[in-house]
C-alpha cells in the first residue's frame, strides 16, 4: 500500500488552478455531417490538416481544414462497417481499428475485427491512399490505440469488450493480451460500453478510461508495453458511471476527456482527483456525444490552446433510430482556463 501511494503521488503532487470564471468555454463548430454520422477517432496530419475516423454509417476517413472548416473523403474501408480507433505511426502513416457491429443492438461481430495501415505519403499530391488490413482479432473489439514505438511497428489497442490491452506488432501481424487488470473490465450493469476506451502512454504509465465504469486510471509498463503491477484509480469522471471516452494530456500533464456518453468535454487538472466540465453540459446541446478530443497544432491553436472535439451527435439516437443531430468537428480554446 505505501508503494502504490508513493507512485500516485507523482500524479497527485501539484494542484493547479483553474479559471472556472471562463466556464461553459464557448463552442465553435469547424463541420457538421448529416444526421447519422458517428465521429469516433481524431488524429492531426503534420500538414496540420485533422483526420476523423467513422464509426457510422459507414467505415470511412475524413480530413478536415480546420481554417476552412471543410471536409474532404480520404478512404472507405468496405470490409467492416465501422472504425474506432486512429493512430499515427511513421510520419503521415496511420493505423484505424475496425471491424462490424450494430450501434442500435450494442453487438458487435466477433471475428470481424481488425487494424487497418493507411499510408497517406502520396495523398496530397495524389489524392489517393493505401489501405492494408496488418492485424486481424478472432474475439477482440480494438477500439483506442496508441503508437508505443513507431519505427519498431508495435501499437498498443484497447479491447473494448474483454476488459484489456493488447500488443500489436503491424509489421509481423501478431498480436498479444500485454495489460490485463480488474480496473479495466467492464462492469455488469454497463457492459455495453467500452471497457476499456481511450488509452495513452505518459511516464512510464498507459493511463485509460473505462466508460462502462466512468472511471480514469493508470497501469505500470515498460518501454515495451509490458504491465508491471496493479492498476490504480486516478479519478471518477464527471459523468460517472457511464462515462469517458476518448482523451488526450496538454503539455503539462492536465487530462482533457470527452465525456460521451454524456454532452460535456471535461478537464482533469494535474493535481487533482476531480474533473471538471468545461463545455457543454447536463442541460446543454453544445457538444453533444463528444468522443474524442485532440489539441491543434498550428501557431494560432497552440497559443489559444485549442482543443478540437469530435462527436457522433449523441449517442441515444443511435440505440432508438430516431436521429436528430448529426456528428461533427467542433474548438474550444483552453488558454483562458490558466492551467
Amino acid at each position: 500500500m505505501v508503494a502504490s501511494i508513493a507512485i500516485l503521488s507523482g500524479f497527485f503532487s501539484v494542484a493547479l488552478a483553474l479559471n472556472k470564471a471562463a466556464i461553459p468555454l464557448p463552442v465553435t463548430e469547424i463541420f457538421q455531417f448529416p444526421r447519422g454520422s458517428y465521429i469516433e477517432a481524431l488524429q492531426f496530419r503534420p500538414n496540420g490538416k485533422l483526420l476523423g475516423n467513422l464509426l457510422a454509417p459507414e467505415a470511412s476517413i475524413y480530413q478536415f481544414d480546420v481554417v476552412e472548416k471543410s471536409a474532404r473523403k480520404v478512404v472507405s474501408i468496405p470490409s467492416v462497417n465501422g472504425l474506432y480507433g486512429l493512430t499515427e505511426g511513421l510520419p503521415d502513416q496511420y493505423y484505424a481499428a475496425g471491424g462490424n457491429f450494430s450501434l442500435r443492438a450494442s453487438t458487435r461481430q466477433a471475428g470481424s475485427f481488425g487494424i487497418f495501415h493507411v499510408n497517406l505519403t502520396s495523398f496530397d499530391h495524389t489524392g489517393l491512399a493505401t489501405v492494408e488490413e496488418v492485424s486481424h482479432f478472432a474475439n477482440a473489439t480494438p477500439n483506442g490505440l496508441w503508437t508505443l514505438n513507431a519505427k519498431a511497428g508495435i501499437i498498443l489497442a484497447a479491447d473494448a469488450t474483454n476488459g484489456v490491452v493488447y500488443r500489436v506488432n503491424v509489421n509481423t501481424g501478431v498480436n498479444e493480451i500485454t495489460v490485463s487488470d480488474p480496473l479495466m473490465k467492464p462492469p455488469a450493469n454497463a457492459s455495453t460500453y467500452p471497457s476499456p476506451n481511450g488509452i495513452a502512454v505518459r511516464d512510464g504509465y498507459l493511463y485509460f478510461t473505462n466508460t462502462g465504469a466512468g472511471t480514469f486510471g493508470r497501469v505500470p509498463i515498460t518501454a515495451a508495453g509490458v504491465q508491471t503491477g496493479p492498476a490504480q484509480l486516478v479519478a471518477v469522471t464527471a459523468g460517472g458511471n457511464p462515462g469517458g471516452d476518448d482523451w488526450t494530456f496538454d503539455a503539462a500533464g492536465n487530462v482533457f476527456l470527452g465525456e460521451n456518453p454524456n454532452n460535456w468535454v471535461s478537464v482533469l487538472p494535474k493535481g487533482s482527483k476531480t474533473p471538471v466540465i468545461i463545455a457543454g453540459g447536463p442541460n446543454s446541446t453544445a457538444v453533444l456525444g463528444p468522443n474524442t478530443v485532440r489539441f491543434g497544432v498550428s501557431k494560432l491553436d497552440k497559443s489559444r490552446g485549442a482543443l478540437y472535439i469530435g462527436t457522433s451527435g449523441g449517442l441515444p439516437q443511435y440505440r432508438s433510430g430516431n436521429f436528430t443531430n448529426g456528428g461533427g468537428v467542433y474548438r474550444i480554446d483552453t488558454a483562458v482556463l490558466d492551467l
